[in-house]
C-alpha cells in the first residue's frame, strides 16, 4: 500500500494524499482519514475516507465476473445499489443529476439523488432529506468493479461532493 502526499490540489485547495493499493489508486484531502474494512482483500473491499466533521465516502471494489453473474452491465449496476438505497430508508428518492463518464478508458456512472427520509415512530428519529452520489466504474483490464459513493446532510453536501469529486477525478482502476 503507497500513500503519497501531494502539494494541493489543481483548484490551489488543501495538500491531497495518494492511495495506491492492488493496482489501483486515488487522490484524497490529507485532512481525511482512511479506515479500512477489516475484511478487505484483494479481490474486494472498501476503504472509508473520512474527513473531521464525520462526512465519510466509501471506495468499494470487488470481482468483475462474480458481479456480471447477476449484474448484465453497468447501467444495472447502478441502478440496482440506487434501489437498495431506496429501499433501506423506505422514502421518496428523485434523480437530481446523472451523468455518463469516460474514466481510465472506461464508460462510467455518476447519480446523485435525494432522498426523503420518512419519520421514524410517533417520537422516533425525525424524517430529513439525504444526498447520495456514486459513481460505478467496471475495469475489464483489472477484472474488478469499483464504486464510490457518499451519503449527505444539507450540513455536510459541499464536504462530501468535493471529496467525492477528487477521488473520482484521480481513480486510476488499473
Amino acid at each position: 500500500m503507497e500513500n503519497t502526499r501531494w502539494t494541493s490540489d489543481p483548484a490551489g485547495g488543501e495538500p491531497l494524499d495518494t492511495l495506491a493499493i492492488y493496482g489501483f489508486s486515488f487522490r484524497y484531502p490529507a485532512s481525511r482519514s482512511l479506515e479500512f474494512n477489516p475484511k478487505f482483500k484483494r479481490e474486494q473491499g472498501d476503504v472509508a475516507v473520512k474527513s473531521p466533521e464525520k462526512a465519510v465516502v466509501f471506495f468499494s471494489w470487488g470481482d468483475l465476473a462474480k458481479l456480471q453473474k447477476t449484474q448484465t452491465g453497468l447501467e444495472a449496476h447502478a441502478k440496482f445499489s440506487l434501489e437498495k438505497i431506496k429501499k433501506s430508508v423506505q422514502g421518496k428518492m428523485v434523480q437530481v443529476e446523472r451523468r455518463e463518464l469516460t474514466l481510465n478508458g472506461h464508460p462510467a456512472l455518476f447519480n446523485h439523488v435525494k432522498v426523503e427520509v420518512p419519520r421514524r415512530g410517533l417520537v422516533g428519529k425525525s424524517g430529513g432529506e439525504q444526498e447520495v452520489r456514486s459513481l460505478h466504474l467496471h475495469c475489464p483490464d483489472s477484472g474488478r468493479y469499483y464504486v464510490v459513493y457518499a451519503t449527505s446532510t444539507a450540513a455536510n453536501s459541499e464536504v462530501q461532493s468535493r471529496t467525492l469529486d477528487e477521488i473520482v477525478a484521480s481513480v486510476r482502476c488499473h
